[in-house]
């Protein structure tokens, strides 16, 4: 009896986590009648790919998605290249300004990000790289709390698998890579996962340095593309759930290598 409630609790609320989600799906194949009748559609009453139709032949669509694509991948790795040897540097070294630098780290995490908003405006425009990838990508690589989740994580590691692999001849690169990359790959993975969400719906800093509609992202880019304008909104809908889909890829990929490696980690215990 418990087993069934627990169940139908689970199944009750994955509902209302992914109501949204369907009647989004749903929505996408409205026609325009079919948001303006009288009582409330959750089912369309003539579906049809039109909207989709609609959604993937504006000239701009594609290259939105494929920007915000491109940008969130290289800034949930690059992140990832920053906070791997930065954590690997905390938890193995001893070195003098080792408890400053971990306190001014901490303290980053109480500045809002719209403080330095115009900041990293001025320096990316006084770089001149406005328009262009880098100016998307680059105040996003660095993450303090990416940094100290990992640092958490390493702290745990024990240390003498860092002497045994230095005995053994490794240098701190070889053993940041063969070593500890792996053992951390959950964390790794869960980083670049929040990172790539997070990045993907970023909307007013792409808006800030971006001018061009082919460096626009999606997220700015649905703004523009003029459906609900134009009475369109079931077109509206297909875009959003067009862009659903790297996010499907990601989590799908994800969850698969971090059950992975939990699984590698218990066999290895």
């Amino acid at each position: 009896m418990n087993r069934l409630i627990r169940i139908l609790l689970t199944l009750m609320l994955a509902l209302i986590v992914l109501f949204p989600l369907i009647y989004g799906f749903s929505a996408s194949f409205f026609s325009p009648i079919d948001f303006t009748d009288s009582y409330a559609h959750m089912l369309p009453s003539d579906p049809s790919f039109r909207n989709y139709g609609l959604a993937l032949s504006h000239r701009h669509f594609l290259r939105y998605v494929m920007n915000s694509t491109i940008t969130s991948a290289l800034t949930a790795a690059l992140r990832i290249m920053v906070t791997l040897p930065a954590a690997f540097a905390l938890t193995h070294f001893t070195f003098r300004g080792r408890k400053a630098l971990f306190i001014m780290l901490l303290s980053t995490l109480f500045i809002p990000s719209d403080a330095i908003l115009y900041e990293n405006y001025a320096t990316i425009a006084s770089l001149r790289l406005l328009d262009t990838y880098a100016a998307i990508i680059l105040p996003s690589v660095f993450s303090a709390s990416a940094i100290l989740m990992l640092y958490g994580a390493l702290s745990s590691l024990d240390k003498d698998v860092y002497d045994a692999a230095r005995i053994d001849g490794a240098g701190c690169l070889r053993y940041l890579i063969s070593i500890l990359a792996p053992l951390s790959q959950p964390y790794l993975v869960a980083i670049a996962i929040q990172t790539y969400i997070s990045s993907f719906n970023s909307y007013l800093w792409p808006l800030l340095v971006t001018n061009r509609d082919s460096m626009r992202t999606v997220q700015v880019g649905l703004t523009m593309l003029g459906f609900a304008e134009q009475g369109e909104r079931g077109a509206q809908f297909a875009s959003i759930m067009v862009i659903t889909i790297p996010f499907l890829i990601v989590l799908a990929f994800g969850r698969k290598v971090i059950m992975k490696s939990l699984s590698r980690g218990r066999d290895i215990i």
